[in-house]
């Protein structure tokens, strides 16, 4: 088993902005990640609302961030896990048991499904949630992207320069992204508003996709864009979540259950950011730290 002064759960912005500062404020702090450090900010290709820097991939702005949590001293353990106990404070993981003192919820959101029939058979396959990652795949090839936010957009601008045709499948009647990047995407995709996808045609791969108005568009990948569901599953009946399944805190950004604190796109709040990610984180990490030297005192 391993001790730490700090536990923090998901190495996103939140979560390595909380590592700088509780490892800062001298609090032994490890970061546990079942992933990428950055997370969800791998997904986008070009981050240009983060201040200092004009532009910069969230790839790129993960690793920046990685080393600076790692040069304050964080530990960065890469696991899974499995089971976490609030009443003993302690998680444990696949490879790994760890005691905390103070929690530190950064756990972000992962992507929505469409929800429809044989959705699942496809995923990685042919249904993708990151442009970025398997546009590659399909370069001169006809994709369908499914959403009108910034998200949706982005990947349908980033993945024009790849594919053959785009076209884009949204829900609304119009576009929910910021007008800077519908200006930028222009004419580049054909655009189907007020409509959803109900069926998938093909066998072994996808051939296209049917739309609610029975309207059926001819395509070799699908790359969805809803936004995300807060990853909440070990923390249901155990922490206060909102309706929709957020971590509900405070200002200090602590939960119902003291010495516990949540940051990040994980928690209740209005604005999901890489800004408003690393502003909660940095109130967790500080008022984490505060917390262990009071316990102590």
């Amino acid at each position: 088993m391993t001790n730490t002064d700090i536990l923090i759960i998901g190495a996103g912005p939140a979560g390595l902005t909380a590592g700088l500062y509780s490892a800062r404020a001298g609090a032994k702090t490890i970061i546990i990640e079942n992933m990428a450090a950055g997370g969800q900010i791998n997904l986008t290709p070009d981050i240009a609302n983060v201040p200092g820097f004009l532009e910069i991939s969230g790839q790129e702005l993960g690793l920046k961030m990685l080393a600076q949590a790692e040069n304050a001293g964080c530990e960065i353990v890469y696991d899974e896990i499995t089971e976490i106990d609030f009443k003993n404070k302690t998680i444990k993981a696949y490879e790994n048991t760890i005691k905390y003192k103070a929690l530190i919820i950064a756990g972000g959101c992962r992507p929505r499904e469409l929800g429809i029939p044989r959705e699942q058979d496809f995923i990685g396959g042919g249904i993708h949630f990151c442009g970025l990652c398997d546009g590659a795949f399909y370069k001169g090839k006809n994709i369908v992207v499914v959403g009108g936010g910034n998200h949706a957009v982005e990947e349908a601008i980033y993945l024009s320069d790849i594919a053959k045709s785009v076209t884009m499948v949204v829900d609304a009647d119009k576009f929910k992204a910021q007008e800077t990047l519908i200006k930028q995407l222009g004419k580049k995709a054909k655009v189907h508003f007020k409509s959803s996808i109900t069926e998938i045609t093909g066998d072994t791969k996808i051939t296209g996709v049917v739309l609610k108005d029975k309207t059926k568009i001819a395509t070799d990948g699908i790359f969805v864009a809803i936004g995300r569901a807060p990853n909440t599953e070990l923390y249901k009946g155990k922490l206060d979540l909102s309706k929709d399944g957020y971590i509900v805190v405070d200002f200090q950004m602590q939960t119902s259950i003291q010495g516990v604190f949540a940051a990040g796109d994980i928690i209740q709040k209005r604005v999901r950011q890489v800004v408003t990610a690393c502003a909660d984180g940095s109130i967790a990490g500080s008022t984490a730290a505060t917390y262990i030297k009071l316990m102590e005192n």
